[in-house]
């Protein structure tokens, strides 16, 4: 990547998930700029330089890239700012991997799901924003068309929960608008997509398992386990449909995120994204496969080409035999006063990367159940087998411990090793 040496990259959004793309940045070379409305923003820390101007304020944008005289631009970890991340880039005249009509259509769920349609992609059902009281069969799940991370989301159970669900909702959406769709309690899978030079790869997808004990609330996610249990069937009879709209929206490149329901045989989709994932999906991919998504999107914003000229050779669903988990642990509301464990997670041989986002002395307010500003720590698993990544991750789960200033447990009840890693006879014991 010396070709990148002294480059300056503009990166919208400073939330903690960006920093690490801005670390890689400038490990490979790269002058960092980033830019964000909160001068405490977390990822500004790691920048050569950073600005106050707000990363949705395009005019303000264009005049600083100018003056910065920036070779390109990347927006961090952030689906609103995707919109704003094409606007520039057009303006100024830098590699883009997004179009205005790509971006419509994966920052809005509704337009997703209405695009999904035409290629036989089944979203999940819903219900017409018009449609009469007496016609819904609760569960529903009340959403906004263009937010994310479990904003503005609620679960009703009764008609008299409906209205206030909606007002939740558009007030999350920037469009205020809403989707009320049916609530799906069956398996749940994260998909993951390389678009590289014209070309879709499924490079990863996983059996997603969350928290649903918080009934009024969004279920969060506590974890997904690599590669999943449906992947043959999802090869088989979806990645063909995913293929031709990707092709005939004319993606050429970038990374590409959908969750989906499968139930009775049939994959459900939602919540697309098109920018590297917070989730940090990527940090498995490198650790079995040894390709970076965020080199990857850096070089392409530099240069208008995703680089890794092997990518094709490395990419594999199926991890090469391996099995991966990223564990998510949950918190109640409440004052933490004590954390332990996280230094035998910095030393556990299978862990390749941990996020801990809250520190002793942080409050977790009660309006972050169903959010996921509830999540306190997400590991990062890389086993060599089944057996070995079920061990691994109980072996997590009983040393890290969250107390609150009473001494109680604060950690909500985390992912269940062994029923969801299914034994085999086959199966091998080392990890």
């Amino acid at each position: 990547m010396r070709e990148l040496s002294g480059k300056r990259l503009l990166i919208l959004g400073a939330n903690p998930e960006t920093a690490a793309l801005v670390t890689v940045a400038k490990d490979m070379g790269v002058y960092t700029i980033v830019t964000d409305y909160d001068p405490k923003a977390y990822a500004k820390a790691f920048a050569d330089k950073s600005y106050n101007v707000d990363a949705i304020d395009v005019d303000s944008l264009v005049i600083l890239a100018k003056e910065e005289r920036v070779d390109g631009v990347l927006v961090g970890v952030a689906d609103a700012l995707i919109p704003t991340y094409q606007k520039v880039c057009e303006r100024i005249g830098v590699p883009c991997y997004a179009t205005e009509e790509q971006v419509k259509v994966f920052t809005n769920k509704n337009f997703f799901k209405r695009k999904c349609e035409e290629y036989g992609i089944l979203g999940v059902p819903e219900y017409r924003a018009d449609e009469k009281k007496e016609n819904i069969t609760y569960p529903v799940i009340v959403k906004p068309t263009d937010s994310n991370s479990g904003k503005g989301i609620t679960l009703c159970d009764t008609s008299e929960e409906l209205e206030e669900a909606i007002e939740t909702a558009k007030q999350a959406s920037a469009s205020n608008t809403y989707l009320l769709e049916e609530y799906m309690e069956c398996e749940d899978v994260s998909i993951y997509y390389t678009l590289k030079d014209g070309k879709a790869y499924l490079s990863s997808m996983s059996d997603r398992y969350t928290y649903r004990e918080q009934r009024k609330v969004s279920p969060v996610c506590l974890g997904d386990i690599f590669p999943s249990k449906v992947l043959d069937i999802f090869m088989k009879e979806e990645h063909p449909k995913f293929c031709k709209m990707f092709n005939e929206l004319g993606i050429k490149n970038g990374i590409f995120y959908t969750s989906a329901f499968y139930r009775d045989g049939k994959f459900y989709v939602y919540d697309p994204g098109f920018r590297l994932q917070g989730g940090g999906f990527h940090l498995i991919l490198k650790a079995a496969h040894g390709f970076d998504h965020r080199e990857m999107l850096i070089n392409y914003a530099l240069t208008g080409d995703m680089g890794e000229p092997k990518f094709e050779s490395l990419n594999d669903p199926y991890l090469s035999g391996k099995a991966a988990a990223v564990i998510w642990f949950l918190l109640k509301p409440g004052v933490i006063a004590k954390i332990d464990g996280i230094d035998y997670v910095k030393t556990h041989p299978d862990v390749i990367h941990f996020v801990q986002r809250f520190q002793e002395g942080d409050v977790i307010p009660e309006s972050a159940a169903g959010t996921e500003r509830q999540v306190f720590l997400r590991i990062f698993v890389l086993c060599n087998s089944d057996a070995g990544l079920r061990r691994t991750i109980k072996d997590l789960q009983n040393k890290v411990k969250v107390f609150d200033d009473c001494n109680n447990l604060m950690m909500l009840k985390g992912i269940d090793a062994d029923e969801v890693i299914g034994k085999n006879e086959n199966e091998r014991e080392d990890s």
